[in-house]
């Protein structure tokens, strides 16, 4: 062994001598660290997660920055299909048909059953399109008349195979739960085949349709708001009847977060000074309390600078371990704090 090895050898024989003489330096140092590693972690995935993952799932699904509900009686099919050549319009997808219904669910083989939240269901021949690409998180798309498939974010979650009738509608048609899709624009509440829109619709109702749009400036809310009033001067007065923005989806989603990330990320900071100000507290005892073994290691030959590698050491070991745990534990401290973001 070289001479170079044999000296680094004596000084990880003795800082590994001193880490153990030492337990509750060593204890105090592995978990000051492991706690403010732990908070760091926390907070710069919270910063991150807080907003990235709705942009990104956002550009993956094609996502609409606009849906909006038209009038189909004062919109005819030639009109609409105007909109697509409006001056900042990139893409449009539609339109799809559109009905409100007011679900009745059955419970076993009993008649009646109980009411639930108004569901909006949208017309649609497959879960992917020009926009708003849908992600089956169970289940399968409607293959036949009867079949739905209800959105993540419906105001009432039911499982799959769960049986409802269209209250008010003659012939109470039925509809059966087949999957659970999720949309990144919400667009609506369910999906079911176009063609079962007309019999889930009451009489005398007016008739909707749903028509996504994506623009070219779209990233304020007065860009689109500059939109829509556009599109709105294209329609027939009054045709366009209610519009959605995913700047209002994508602040409902980072919204859960945003009012904890400040808190984590200062207890970090918090943490990262604390650990330096005990660790150098730590070690400043440590070094005076060795005052006789520093002299040990001099008398065996241990030069200034390799006493203070040993010391070095005697600290670097258990922080090493700190942190590593600390990486560990701020990402399972993550999950559950995740779970909204982690969604999209």
């Amino acid at each position: 062994m070289s001479r170079l090895g044999r000296r680094f050898g004596a000084i990880a024989v003795a800082a590994r001598g001193g880490v153990a003489r030492r337990r509750a330096t060593t204890i105090v140092i592995g978990v000051v660290v492991l706690v403010s590693t732990a908070a760091c972690v926390l907070a710069l995935g919270l910063v991150v997660d807080s907003a990235s993952p709705f942009d990104t799932a956002f550009a993956a699904q094609h996502g609409a920055h606009l849906v909006a509900t038209v009038d189909a009686t004062g919109a005819t099919p030639t009109r609409l299909a105007a909109t697509r050549r409006l001056p900042g319009v990139t893409a449009s997808a539609g339109p799809y048909p559109e009905v409100t219904v007011s679900p009745l669910i059955k419970v076993g083989s009993e008649r009646g059953g109980f009411g639930a939240p108004s569901l909006t269901l949208v017309g649609r021949p497959s879960a992917t399109g020009p926009l708003d690409d849908l992600i089956l998180e169970r289940g399968h798309w409607p293959r036949q008349p009867g079949e739905v498939v209800l959105s993540s974010t419906a105001p009432v979650g039911l499982p799959l195979g769960t049986h409802f009738t269209a209250r008010g509608v003659p012939g109470s048609p039925a509809l059966t739960v087949v999957g659970i899709a999720n949309s990144v624009t919400q667009s609506a509440d369910g999906w079911v085949l176009p063609a079962e829109i007309a019999r889930l619709r009451t009489p005398g109702s007016v008739p909707t349709v749903q028509v996504l749009y994506r623009f070219a400036t779209a990233s304020s809310g007065t860009e689109l708001r500059a939109d829509i009033h556009t599109l709105a001067g294209s329609l027939p007065r009054g045709a366009l009847t209610s519009t959605q923005t995913y700047l209002a989806v994508r602040q409902q989603q980072t919204s859960g977060l945003a009012p904890i990330v400040p808190l984590v990320v200062a207890f970090g900071v918090i943490g990262l000074v604390l650990s330096v100000l005990v660790v150098v507290n730590v070690v400043g005892g440590a070094v005076a309390a060795g005052a006789r073994r520093i002299g040990v290691l001099k008398s065996i030959g241990f030069t200034p600078g390799q006493v203070v590698t040993t010391y070095a050491g005697q600290v670097a070991l258990p922080a090493l371990v700190g942190c590593l745990a600390g990486v560990v534990v701020g990402n399972v401290l993550s999950v559950p704090l995740l779970n909204r973001t982690a969604s999209v």
